[in-house]
């Protein structure tokens, strides 16, 4: 489990420490495990240095060793944490935990909210916000880590904050008329010096018709803060008690009226429970909150629920449907008709906010009439009218009293229930081929029922076979659906018709990325053609096709991110067929494509990180662009491009392995004229794909091609990179003389051109071959000096890689100790970059160092996690005495264990390889 990939690991403070994954909530049990916890969930995703964490742990220099006490600190977090270790992670400056404070991250955007609803003069926003700010505390905030350094004063500024959180509610619930006497006084009374407080005291009480009561609260502030600080009142309590004094009206608020209007139910609801309960709680106060979402999401399924709901009780709702008006100067006429308003002119408009005081106002389908939405809503605020307004909206209205509030797709569980019930199945019934339906419509209402409308005529099973054509098969939807509602693709039509000529070829043209983009992406991929898009205007143009939910926004660690739904995506693909600029857009996005592949071949170094992120964010872009490539004549040159740079990402991540290397020899038979530098590096990459996925006789074939072609250009370069390679196939081979020349070649060139890197590989894979010779001496001394080097070029990868080496050499020289320490440093290295075929590496050399000491058990469960994750990877062990060593480890475990080790072996089979990597880590530090 990952879950630094989808935001879901939350840590939660506002109480009693404890972490969330999804529905699963449990507590780090151990005082200081969970103090670690929360300390690097303070950080946000950054990472903290190792002094700074012992500081805030244990105080300042109040500890012996702290990298020590740290490493193994977080070893026991990350096995607290369990399936979810891989939250904690070690980060360039320190270590860092990928997930989220969510309940502190949740106040704070209230926070936010309660500032722009003040400066707008929002008191019923102010409430809301307020209220789900608090609503955040289980408890005192830091409860069970309060003894830390830090602690103490993270929890003295959340309680000071909950504070000033109760008394904006209250303040907001006092301009609304709403606000509960007893509890401002009480708390006012546990609070005797603050001002604030105790104003809002007074005014509740005055209110309240206990006029002497608010004098004699304002009489005893002034007399505790001149007994207990020594001050007189501010100026603002002195002005509160001349106002009680004057029986100044300004202090009492309005009465209401109300309009007998309200909305149609709609059929029965699935889904949506949290957002209904937010509205109804947020609507009981005057608010105008503005749905938005793309089309088919359900923006006005959801307001006819809320609007039902809210007039069951007898308050007046008044609905209008704005998707039937063509033109803005129709909207203020309907809204007379339907407040029953009879005027003309300069009074309309009045008069109809002044019939709505009171009621619920809901506007559906304004994103074609905004400026007349908006005229209306300014008019609500500055007659003051405690009126609520719902809006459906593509895009915000933008103005002062809006609050956004985005709908989503429907949880996986909701939407399956929709499907099944809307079909008439029972809850058990299908359900994994109704998630597949309901993934490929994005897990979207409208889409969702237009499928399961579908049953009349098809079975489940035959809609999940054509789901793919989602746009030509979700039609015919209920005609008191109304138009827009009646397919999705006429849905989609009608947010797009409302785009210029310039938004619609610009969504077009982003359509073609498979996995999202940024900005920089789309300004290189998508301007020029007709009609043509300068690459400035390209920002502007994605913030307003955002505003109207057409595409997305994640924030990424590369920066924020653009993406479309599938659905969205397809229409916009027609679209690019039909403008005729397809081929052009797609050559672009390849071009791009393989620029980000030259950019990002340099691995291993100090950025190794930073790559791999970047290309794992591009990876459906790299994969769409090759596929297209392959596939369109003339374009598979592109393939070699994209393909060979990129390879060692690849091999990474294993399960990649074969689809890589198959797509550079697809490419290479067909680009046979291809440049000769273009095609060496298409053959060294695809060696080392077709050795790293089994077959050294062929990687060697391939290699021995690309040093011809490479040899012929003089390019010793390529020359080096390419004898390092056939060197590894020789070693695969167990040709360790052959190996050994080889290297010894390569270590030669790579010092005359200068490439530290490849030389660093080069004395690795030499000390290989002298390993494998039994000239163990020198292989250390080669280890030795290219761990050396790598450490100088700081490249953790090739620095871990060659401390395995080490590791092996020592386990044969008898020396257990120092193996145990080199493959401890490169486990930890190997954990730091996360890469999963080096964890695989070490942890089978560890099972050598467990079966040295007895433990025939814990070596066997290693070597069955590790072999099933090598399947699963298709990267199988391929060094020659590796190979043996590992072999000769098993039959040492599986011979001590007898009939044991197959229990042993069935009982390992589901454990998770970053557990067992962590547990080691632990143990070899211990």
């Amino acid at each position: 489990m990952n879950p630094s990939g989808d935001g879901e690991f939350e840590v939660r403070v506002l109480g009693p420490t404890e972490v969330r994954v999804r529905d699963e909530t449990f507590r780090v049990e151990r005082a200081l495990e969970r103090a670690l916890l929360v300390r690097l969930a303070l950080a946000r995703g950054h990472g903290v240095p190792d002094e700074t964490l012992a500081a805030d742990l244990w105080g300042e220099g109040q500890v012996d060793k702290p990298t020590e006490r740290l490493r193994v600190l977080i070893y026991r977090l990350r096995k607290a944490l369990g399936a979810h270790a891989a939250a904690v992670h070690r980060a360039p400056n320190g270590y860092a935990l990928k997930g989220r404070l969510a309940d502190l991250l949740t106040v704070e955007d209230e926070l936010l909210a309660i500032r722009a609803a003040r400066r707008s003069g929002q008191p019923g926003r102010i409430c809301a916000a307020a209220a789900e700010a608090l609503a955040q505390w289980r408890g005192p905030a830091f409860a069970d880590v309060r003894e830390t350094p830090y602690g103490a004063v993270e929890a003295a500024r959340l309680e000071s904050l909950h504070l000033d959180l109760l008394t904006d509610r209250l303040e907001a619930e006092l301009a609304l008329g709403t606000i509960a006497v007893s509890e401002v006084d009480q708390l006012a009374r546990r609070n005797p010096l603050n001002e604030r407080l105790v104003g809002l005291s007074v005014v509740a009480l005055y209110r309240a018709g206990r006029q002497a009561e608010a004098l004699a609260r304002v009489s005893d502030l002034r007399r505790a803060l001149a007994d207990q600080l020594g001050i007189d009142p501010s100026p603002t309590t002195l002005e509160l008690e001349l106002r009680l004094l004057r029986q100044d009206p300004s202090l009492l608020v309005r009465d209401v009226r109300p309009v007998d209007e309200a909305a149609e139910p709609g059929t029965s609801m699935i889904g949506r429970g949290p957002e209904v309960t937010a509205l109804l709680d947020r609507l009981r106060r005057p608010a105008v909150v503005t749905l938005t979402g793309a089309p088919g999401v359900g923006k006005t399924r959801l307001a006819r629920e809320v609007a039902n709901l809210v007039a069951q009780p007898g308050r007046p709702v008044v609905w209008l449907d704005l998707t039937r008006l063509s033109r803005g100067d129709a909207v203020l006429p309907s809204l007379a008709a339907a407040t029953q308003v009879d005027a003309a002119g300069n009074e309309l408009l009045p008069l109809c906010v002044a019939r709505l005081a009171g009621a619920l106002l809901v506007l559906d389908g304004a994103e074609h009439v905004l400026d007349p939405i908006a005229d209306l809503l300014m008019a609500i605020a500055d007659q003051g009218e405690r009126v609520s307004v719902l809006i459906t909206s593509q895009r915000p209205v933008r103005v002062s009293a809006e609050e956004v509030r985005p709908l989503g797709p429907l949880s996986r569980a909701d939407a399956i229930r929709l499907f099944q019930e809307r079909c008439g199945l029972g809850p058990d019934d299908d359900a994994e081929v109704a998630d597949t339906i309901c993934t490929a419509v994005d897990r979207y209402p409208l889409a969702i029922e237009l499928a399961a409308g579908l049953t009349r005529t098809l079975t489940v099973e035959q809609i999940a076979q054509r789901i793919e054509y989602r746009l030509r098969l979700l039609v015919g939807g209920a005609r008191s659906a109304g138009g827009r509602h009646s397919s999705l693709r006429t849905a989609i039509d009608w947010s797009c018709s409302l785009l210029d000529p310039l938004g619609q070829a610009l969504l077009h043209r982003v359509a073609v990325f498979a996995g999202g983009f940024t900005l920089e992406a789309a300004e290189e991929v998508a301007s020029g053609n007709e009609p043509p898009i300068e690459a400035a205007d390209i920002a502007p143009l994605l913030a307003d096709l955002h505003d109207r939910s057409l595409i997305t926004i994640s924030v990424e660690p590369g920066g924020h991110r653009f993406g479309l739904l599938e659905s969205i995506r397809d229409y916009a693909l027609e679209g690019l067929v039909a403008d005729g600029n397809e081929i052009d857009v797609r050559r672009r996005q390849a071009d791009w494509c393989a620029e980000l592949a030259a950019r990002t071949q340099r691995y291993g170094g100090a950025d190794h990180e930073l790559l791999v992120g970047e290309l794992s964010r591009e990876e459906a872009n790299l994969r769409s662009a090759v596929q297209w490539s392959l596939e369109t004549p003339g374009e598979a040159h592109r393939v070699l491009a994209i393909a060979a740079p990129t390879w060692w990402y690849w091999w990474s991540h294993g399960r990649l392995i074969v689809e890589a290397r198959d797509w550079l020899h697809r490419a290479l038979a067909i680009e046979e004229e291809a440049p000769p530098r273009d095609r060496a590096v298409a053959l060294r990459a695809t060696a080392s794909l077709t050795r790293n996925s089994g077959d050294a006789v062929g990687a060697l074939a391939l290699g021995e091609r690309a040093l011809g072609i490479f040899r012929s250009l003089g390019d010793d370069l390529g020359c080096t990179s390419t004898l390092v390679g056939l060197c590894i196939s020789n070693l695969a081979l167990a040709k360790f003389e052959t190996a050994l020349e080889l290297g010894f070649q390569a270590s030669e060139l790579a010092e005359f051109v200068g490439e530290p890197r490849l030389l660093g590989t080069a004395m690795n894979v030499t000390g290989g071959a002298l390993r494998g010779l039994g000239r163990l001496e020198e292989a250390e001394e080669r280890f030795q000096a290219a761990v050396e080097l790598w450490r100088r070029i700081d490249d953790r990868r090739g620095q871990a890689g060659t401390l395995g080496n080490l590791g092996l050499v020592y386990q044969r020289t008898g020396d257990l100790g120092r193996a145990r320490e080199r493959l401890r440093d490169a486990l930890q290295l190997y954990r730091e970059i996360d890469l999963t075929e080096g964890i695989i590496d070490i942890v089978e050399l560890v099972a050598g160092l467990e079966v040295a000491a007895g433990r025939y058990r814990s070596a066997l469960r290693i070597l069955t996690v590790a072999g099933i994750q090598r399947l699963r990877l298709g990267a199988p062990l391929i060094i020659a005495d590796e190979l043996e060593a590992r072999d000769l480890v098993e039959a040492a475990a599986r011979s001590a264990l007898g009939a044991e080790a197959d229990v042993v072996v069935a009982a390992s089979r589901d454990d998770s390889l970053t557990q067992l990597a962590d547990e080691l880590l632990g143990s070899l530090s211990g």
